[in-house]
C-alpha cells in the first residue's frame, strides 16, 4: 500500500523490480531487492544504537552506496536522515550537527578526526559510526554493525516494519541546510509529502514530453553533493520513483570519465558543469575546422533562429560523435538548475541533440517549482509550474509561491519562517521574475543581490556575470560589483579545467594558473571576452574595469558554495582592496 512516503517507493521497487540494478558504486552492485534489504539492515542497526522516532541521523559522506542506504535506513527506523556538506569547516559542521540535534552520525573515515575534534560541542550525539574505518574508543564500525544486523534481520524484520509503518506523509523526511551564502545555514524541513509532490510533478511532465513513463533501469549519475536538495531529488528520490540505476561518483573530478561509461538517460547538472562539458568540446575543436564549424552550427540551431536545414543536417554525424564522446548519446531527460544557464551553452546542447531543459526551484520548495518542456522548450524561461504549485509576482517583482512541494518551515527558526512567508502563506523566493500569458516563468535576478548604482539604476549582477563569463571558455567565475558606485567593475578567474588546454593550443607557456593569468595572450583574450559581453548589456550594465585573479574559485576556496554559487558577502570582504582599487583607477 502506497501511503505517500519515500519508504513506499523503495518497497514497491523491491516488490516489482527486485532484479533491476539500483546502485553502482565502484565494484559494488545492488539490485532494488538488495537495496531494500540493505536499508532494512541499516535501520535495525540504528534501532540497536538507540535511535528513536523523529531523531536525526547525520550523514557526512561522499556520494556512495552507504550514503543512500543509510538515508533510507534512517527513514525505515523512523528517524530523520540529514546530510552535511563535505566542504564544511569544523565550526560550520559543529553548528549544523548541533542545530539538527544529531544523535547518531555516520561518517567517512577521512572525516572521523573532524567529528572527534567537535564531539565535545555535540552533547546530544549518542554514537559515531565510521564507514571504511576501524572501531576505536567511542567509534563503531559501520561494516560491523550493519553485518550483524543483516544476520539478525530475518528474525527481527518486524521491528523495522513497526517503525516504518508509523511514518506518515506529513513527517519530516530530511532537514536540508542551505549552503550559506550569508550567515549561518538554515535547516529547511522537507516532508515526504513535499518530495512525493515534486517527484510526481516532474515525472508527469516527462510523461507528457517523451510520450510514456521513464522505464525502470534508466541510467543516472549522482555526483553533486547529496546535501543539496536538487541532487537528492533528481537522483536519490527520483531513482526511487522510477526505479532507475544510479552510478555514484565520489569525486566530481571523475565526472568527465564517468559520463561515457554510464551514458545516462536522466542527468542533472548545474550551469557550470554544462559549461565545462561544452568547453571540453570547444577546446578540442580549436585546431579542427570541421569540428569547429559543427559547434557553430549546433549553437545556431539550438537558438531556434534561422538556419539552413541542409547545413544542420550535414553536421549531424559530427553532433552524434560529440554526444558519444561526452557520454550524452542516450539522453532522454537532461536538466539544468540552481542558476541561470548561459543562452549559448543551452543552445549548443540543444543543437547537438541533447534535450537540456531549465528547471527552477529552491531548497524550500523540495527543489522544484517549474520545469520547461522537453518537447517545446521556450528559451529564456524556466517553464510552467508543476501541478499543485501556484505562482504570483509581487508588486516589487518578487516571485511568490504556494503549493504542496513547499516546506512547512525551518528547523528551530521561527524568525526565519516569519521572514520567508507572508501573512497569507506565500513563500517569498527572493527571486525576481515575470509570468507570460501561458504561465511560463522568466527569472530575472535575485532581489537581495540587485546592484543599485550611484545613479539609482537597478542591475542584476547575474545577467552581467553570465554575459561576460559565457563570452570565452577561458573564463571561470565572474563577480560584478558596483553598489553605490558610478559604474560596474568585475573580478574574473580562469576556468580550472580549460585554461591549460587553451594555453597549450596557442603555445602559451604557463605551468600554473598564476603564470597563465599574467600572460599577455591570456589577458588579451579576457579583455576581448569582457568587451564581447558588454555588447550584450545595456550601457549602465557594462563592466568598465576588471581584474583577472591568479587562482580559480571553487567550493573549497571559500568564494563559492558547494554548488558553485557565488558567496557575495565573502567575496566583497575578501577582495575589498581589489574592488576599491578598481573603482579608484581611471575609468576606461
Amino acid at each position: 500500500m502506497d501511503r505517500g512516503t519515500v519508504i513506499d517507493l523503495l518497497r514497491r521497487n523491491a516488490a516489482e523490480h527486485p532484479d533491476i540494478l539500483a546502485i553502482v558504486d565502484g565494484d559494488s552492485r545492488l539490485t532494488w531487492g538488495e537495496y531494500a534489504s540493505g536499508a532494512g539492515a541499516v535501520a535495525l542497526a540504528l534501532l540497536d544504537l538507540g535511535v528513536r522516532r523523529g531523531e536525526v541521523v547525520g550523514l557526512h559522506m561522499v556520494n556512495r552506496a552507504e550514503h543512500v542506504l543509510s538515508d533510507l535506513g534512517a527513514l525505515l527506523a523512523g528517524a530523520i536522515p540529514t546530510s552535511y556538506y563535505n566542504t564544511l569547516t569544523h565550526d560550520q559542521l559543529a553548528y549544523v550537527a548541533a542545530d539538527s540535534a544529531c544523535r547518531v552520525a555516520i561518517v567517512d573515515a577521512d572525516k572521523l578526526d573532524t567529528w572527534l575534534a567537535i564531539r565535545d560541542r555535540l552533547p546530544r550525539l549518542r554514537a559515531l559510526v565510521v564507514v571504511g574505518g576501524e572501531a576505536q574508543g567511542p567509534v563503531v564500525s559501520y561494516e560491523d554493525i550493519v553485518a550483524r544486523a543483516a544476520r539478525a534481520y530475518g528474525d527481527r524484520w518486524q521491528e523495522v516494519g513497526r517503525t516504518a509503518a508509523r511514518v506518515r506523509p506529513e513527517d519530516t523526511a530530511t532537514i536540508v541546510y542551505t549552503s550559506g551564502t550569508t550567515g549561518h545555514p538554515k535547516g529547511a524541513v522537507i516532508t515526504h509529502a513535499g518530495i512525493r509532490a515534486a517527484l510526481d510533478g516532474v515525472v508527469g511532465r516527462a510523461v507528457e514530453d517523451i510520450g510514456g513513463h521513464p522505464a525502470p533501469g534508466y541510467a543516472q549519475i549522482s555526483y553533486l553533493p547529496l546535501a543539496h536538495m536538487a541532487e537528492r531529488t533528481i537522483t536519490h528520490y527520483l531513482a526511487c520513483r522510477i526505479a532507475s540505476t544510479v552510478t555514484y561518483v565520489r569525486d566530481i573530478r571523475e565526472l568527465a570519465d564517468a559520463l561515457p561509461a554510464v551514458r545516462p538517460q536522466v542527468f542533472l547538472a548545474v550551469p557550470r558543469v554544462w559549461e565545462k562539458l561544452r568547453s571540453a568540446v570547444v577546446s578540442r575543436a580549436a585546431d579542427r575546422t570541421l569540428l569547429r564549424r559543427a559547434v557553430v552550427v549546433a549553437t545556431a540551431a539550438g537558438r531556434l533562429g534561422p538556419l539552413g536545414r541542409i547545413e544542420h543536417a550535414l553536421h549531424r554525424p559530427f553532433h552524434r560523435a560529440i554526444r558519444a564522446r561526452l557520454g550524452l548519446d542516450r539522453m532522454v531527460i537532461a536538466v539544468s538548475g540552481a542558476a541561470p544557464i548561459p543562452p549559448d551553452v543551452l543552445a549548443f546542447f540543444r543543437g547537438i541533440g541533447v534535450p537540456v531543459v531549465e528547471a527552477y526551484g529552491m531548497t524550500e520548495t523540495s527543489a522544484v517549482l517549474t520545469i520547461d518542456s522537453l518537447r517545446s522548450p521556450t528559451p529564456g524561461t524556466v517553464g510552467r509550474p508543476l501541478p499543485g504549485v501556484e505562482l504570483r509576482i509581487a508588486a516589487d517583482g518578487e516571485i511568490l509561491a504556494k503549493g504542496t512541494t513547499i516546506v512547512p518551515g525551518y528547523h528551530n527558526r521561527p524568525d526565519a519562517d516569519a521572514e520567508a512567508f507572508d501573512a497569507d502563506g506565500w513563500l517569498r523566493t527572493g527571486d525576481l521574475g515575470s509570468l507570460d500569458a501561458d504561465g511560463r516563468l522568466r527569472v530575472t535576478g535575485r532581489k537581495k543581490e540587485l546592484i543599485i548604482t550611484a545613479a539609482g539604476k537597478n542591475i542584476s549582477p547575474a545577467n552581467v556575470e553570465q554575459a561576460i563569463g559565457s563570452a570565452s571558455d577561458l573564463i571561470g567565475s565572474v563577480y560584478a560589483h558596483g553598489d553605490g558606485k558610478p559604474y560596474l567593475v568585475a573580478l574574473l578567474t580562469l576556468d580550472a579545467t580549460s585554461w591549460k588546454p587553451w594555453c597549450q593550443a596557442r603555445g602559451v607557456p604557463a605551468r600554473t594558473t598564476a603564470e597563465a593569468a599574467a600572460h599577455p595572450a591570456v589577458l588579451a583574450e579576457v579583455a576581448r571576452a569582457v568587451a564581447a559581453g558588454n555588447t550584450r548589456l545595456s550601457r549602465v550594465e557594462q563592466v568598465k574595469r576588471w581584474a583577472l585573479l591568479d587562482r580559480p574559485w571553487d567550493g573549497t576556496t571559500g568564494e563559492l558554495t558547494p554548488t558553485l554559487k557565488l558567496k557575495r558577502p565573502v567575496i566583497r570582504e575578501k577582495y575589498a582592496a581589489d574592488l576599491a582599487e578598481l573603482h579608484r583607477s581611471p575609468r576606461t
